[in-house]
């Protein structure tokens, strides 16, 4: 595959079917032609381009600014816009695999093979394409900003290829497993935890966040308000995920019944319940630790019922939308409790779980019948 060619590089001329021959080059990130009758007369046009393009990018010639400290200006100006995990998954990345390798070289010079090298060595030193995903992710997205500030004249990452990540295989737990979980968890100290996580499909941290204010009981609905975010700085509240992450969901009555008992237990450890406090809380009051939770909790549940190893969310939202689509309820209700940006997200994730999916044959003999 012929590669694209950086500022102040140009491609070979070539004869067109008209019979001109043409050179091309990049100018601000957008490649532009020159053409000759010859091939002599389209490499002269083509060097005469690039010498004067160099003439409109003089911020461009004169920076001399390596990639390190490139980062250090872009971590300036994005860690109040970020997300606080976004923003540690970002520093790390830098940190652990940007830099050591090319955080010596000249911003303006980072070319595509430095990338591209990259990546196959983090790949033979066996990191998942997954995180090699995520470097080129967050390396992209800094160029970007390089690219805004006029620091290089095209993102480099757009000429590279990063590993295909293969879609995640979803293991849902079945109706009958889902069953012995409940039952298994029933005098487990996070119940009430579980069950909401199985019949409103809310996210880990969704759950962390939530305040006895964010359920109505008298609508029976809880309100998704934010998430509780766990990091190197101790834990915090942000918003949810997404936009759309900001939703309401049906209670049902299994749910309201677990959340009573659990506010009964609650009081009786002397743990306050009162609109301003946390739902699930550990044994002082304070936010839960997922790890906490999944090593002392989730997983000798899962020991206790029979179940696979498996991650919460599996157990949990996954098994929420499965269920949900197998009972017929309707998609778009089932894509706004999850929170996802549309119907067609969801559809993509979980369409297998649709009762009769691709199952065209019924339909066709009758049609044809």
């Amino acid at each position: 595959m012929a590669r694209k060619n950086g500022n102040g590089e140009g491609s070979r001329p070539r004869e067109r079917a008209d019979g001109r021959w043409e050179a091309r080059y990049w100018v601000g990130g957008k490649r532009r032609s020159v053409y000759g009758s010859t091939r002599k007369e389209a490499a002269d046009r083509l060097v005469r381009a690039i010498a004067n393009s160099e003439e409109f990018h003089p911020k461009l010639a004169a920076t001399n600014i390596t990639v390190s400290e490139f980062f250090a200006q872009y971590d300036d100006a994005v860690r109040d816009t970020m997300k606080r995990r976004s923003l540690e998954t970002c520093r790390d990345v830098a940190r652990l695999h940007l830099l050591p390798a090319v955080g010596t070289k000249k911003l303006k010079d980072l070319t595509r093979e430095h990338i591209q090298h990259l990546y196959s060595k983090k790949r033979n030193a066996d990191l998942s394409a997954a995180r090699v995903r995520r470097i080129h992710g967050v390396l992209s997205s800094a160029l970007n900003h390089a690219l805004r500030w006029g620091l290089v004249d095209h993102n480099v990452c757009k000429e590279v290829s990063p590993p295909r990540v293969p879609a995640p295989e979803i293991r849902p737990l079945h109706p009958e497993e889902a069953k012995r979980f409940l039952a298994a968890a029933q005098n487990d100290r996070f119940h009430a935890l579980y069950v909401l996580g199985l019949t409103t499909g809310a996210r880990m941290g969704e759950l962390g966040g939530m305040f006895w204010s964010d359920l109505g009981r008298v609508h029976k609905v809880v309100r998704i308000q934010r998430a509780l975010i766990t990091g190197r700085g101790g834990q915090t509240f942000d918003s949810p995920k997404t936009p759309n992450s900001r939703r309401s969901i049906g209670l049902s009555e299994r749910a309201i019944e677990a959340l009573e008992r659990h506010r009964e237990r609650q009081e009786a450890e002397g743990l306050s319940v009162a609109g301003d406090s946390l739902v699930f809380t550990n044994t002082v009051g304070g936010p839960i630790n997922p790890s906490h939770l999944l090593c002392r909790s989730f997983k000798p549940l899962l020991q206790r019922a029979g179940l696979p190893r498996t991650t919460f969310h599996a157990a949990t939202r996954h098994t929420f939308c499965c269920l949900a689509l197998q009972q017929g309820i309707n998609v778009r209700t089932i894509s706004l409790a999850m929170g996802h940006s549309s119907i067609a997200f969801t559809l993509s994730k979980y369409a297998s779980f649709v009762p009769n999916y691709g199952d065209t044959a019924v339909g066709l003999d009758e049609a044809l019948r």
